[in-house]
């Protein structure tokens, strides 16, 4: 479903199946389209009766029977005008406190990742005073490149006191929120991130893919996805691959946007002057939703060489394609990878490391066989099973 907010909370299903332990709430708002649309799609596979809160990046997505997708947000970007912003959050915080409150739903599960500040202060507090309970998605345990005292103050408040339970995808994410926050470990869930269902066009091939996007045949084509940000560790990938001694060229493929103009300046210098060096082939900007399937049946290897964070969807969106990984220890990033048949570990920032790892998977590349790592994903790490968990994590709360 798609359409203003006044049509969409209409058009929400009103028969026996919306009771109290049936309906789900599910607040995706400004979050990743593509991890939005598989948690809400694997809820409705169960039978449950889904209102999914997101905005304009949510309306292209296809929800199966089930999902009604509740379009409170609107623009997700941020407006030009603070005043403007103000005003548009004012309108989606009342729209969502509204749904809310008149949702048979006693639970609210947030897989969003939102401003900390108002969501710890106003909308968690708002749920309480409803009557609402909480189910908060850690993908981190703090913003990327923003582990400050303030944040850890907020951080603080919002894990030990504004939630009831927590999930996070890797006992790393569990470790670190229980140890350097004080949270009982009994409410902190590690639940698998789940593997997205990949679009599968049998006319695009791992030829095809390369020809629309002007890239050799026989190159060796490591691919960098996702926005653009000095955490992920694009420009130490570029600077180590400039003279590496690789046992063969490789073609950088890189997709996302920079969103800040200096980190977008930094890449794109680093490129211009190892250009003799290394072929790169960059486009500094969001991706259409169908060029995604194109960049990841183009490339050999999926790179992930970040300095810091918790854990990355993209890693599953690589298994989803067959393609192994190159990640880096950090976090729960390395959770879930099998050397030798998903993809290889590094330690971050070591250009020797990353050179050894890159020259090994080129070499032997026949270990990382394409339809046994969508197999190990499916199996092992599909959305279904992940869902299942949360809603156990669901229905315990509802019996307290």
């Amino acid at each position: 479903m798609s359409g203003s907010y006044e049509n969409i909370v209409a058009a929400t299903p009103q028969d026996s199946t919306r009771t109290v332990e049936n309906v789900r709430i599910i607040l995706g708002s400004g979050f990743q389209p593509d991890y939005v649309r598989e948690v809400a799609n694997a809820y409705a596979r169960q039978g449950r009766e889904v209102e999914l809160i997101g905005g304009n990046m949510h309306m292209a997505s296809q929800y199966e029977t089930g999902v009604t997708f509740c379009n409170l947000r609107g623009n997700d970007k941020k407006e030009r005008s603070r005043v403007l912003e103000l005003v548009k959050l004012v309108k989606y915080y009342a729209r969502l406190l509204s749904h809310v409150a008149s949702s048979p739903s006693g639970v609210v599960y947030d897989v969003s990742i939102g401003r900390p500040l108002l969501r710890c202060l106003l909308m968690y507090s708002a749920f309480f005073l409803l009557g609402k309970r909480v189910i908060y998605t850690a993908h981190n345990v703090l913003p990327h490149d923003r582990d400050t005292a303030f944040n850890r103050i907020i951080y603080f408040i919002i894990y030990r006191a504004m939630v009831d339970a927590i999930i996070v995808h890797g006992s790393a994410i569990k470790e670190r929120i229980v140890r350097e926050f004080g949270v009982d470990a009994e409410r902190v869930h590690v639940v698998s991130h789940g593997t997205y269902h990949a679009t599968s066009n049998p006319e695009i091939t791992k030829e095809s893919a390369r020809e629309v996007l002007g890239i050799a045949k026989d190159a060796c084509v490591g691919l960098v996805f996702g926005f653009q940000r000095p955490y992920k560790g694009t420009h130490t990938l570029l600077e180590a691959l400039a003279d590496a001694p690789l046992a063969k060229p490789m073609t950088v493929l890189i997709r996302g946007e920079a969103t800040d103009p200096a980190y977008r300046e930094k890449l794109e210098a680093i490129i211009a002057q190892c250009r003799d060096r290394l072929t790169v082939n960059a486009k500094f900007e969001s991706v259409p939703d169908g060029d995604v399937e194109t960049l990841f049946k183009a490339c050999d290897i999926v790179l992930l060489p970040y300095l810091e964070g918790s854990q990355s969807g993209i890693k599953y969106m690589a298994y989803a394609y067959g393609r192994p990984v190159l990640v880096s220890n950090i976090g729960s990033l390395a959770e879930f990878v099998r050397p030798g048949t998903t993809g290889e570990i590094i330690e971050p920032d070591n250009t020797e490391d990353l050179v050894r790892a890159l020259n090994y998977m080129i070499t032997n590349y026949s270990y990382y066989d394409e339809s046994r790592i969508r197999d190990i994903a499916h199996d092992e790490f599909s959305f279904d099973s992940a869902v299942d968990a949360v809603d156990r994590v669901y229905l315990q709360l509802r019996s307290t």
